[in-house]
This record gives structure tokens, C-alpha cells and sequence, in this order.
């Protein structure tokens, strides 16, 4: 059972940084907002949040090459 769950789980971090990958400045800021609620109520754990966290500074990082 907790396996399946485990997978439920990394499946659902692997939709989310997939959105990250398309996201706008607007959209990233409302999505931390909402991150951060998931991780106060428990529904990311730590090391899920560390992936969502790397695809979010990498996408920063790409829209920042785009302005230059």
C-alpha cells in the first residue's frame, strides 16, 4: 500500500515540475503560494518539495535568459 501511494506521490511531483516547465513570473509566484500551503499541511514532503523547488529555480533561471 505504501508503495502505491509512494507512486501516486512522484507521479504528482512530476505533473507539477512539467507545469513549472511552461510557467510565467505570475504564475510561478501564485504556485510557491500554494506550495508552501501543501508543505505547512504536510500533503509535499520534504524531499518532494526539494525537486519542485529545482525545477522552479530552473525555470527562473530559463526566463531570465529569455530577457536578456
Amino acid at each position: 500500500m505504501r508503495n502505491r501511494k509512494a507512486a501516486e506521490v512522484n507521479a504528482d511531483v512530476e505533473t507539477r515540475i512539467a507545469q513549472i516547465e511552461q510557467m510565467t513570473l505570475e504564475q510561478i509566484a501564485t504556485f510557491q503560494g500554494r506550495m508552501l500551503a501543501d508543505i505547512a499541511t504536510g500533503r509535499i514532503a520534504p524531499r518532494e518539495a526539494s525537486a519542485i523547488d529545482r525545477a522552479l529555480r530552473k525555470r527562473l533561471k530559463a526566463i531570465e535568459q529569455e530577457l536578456r
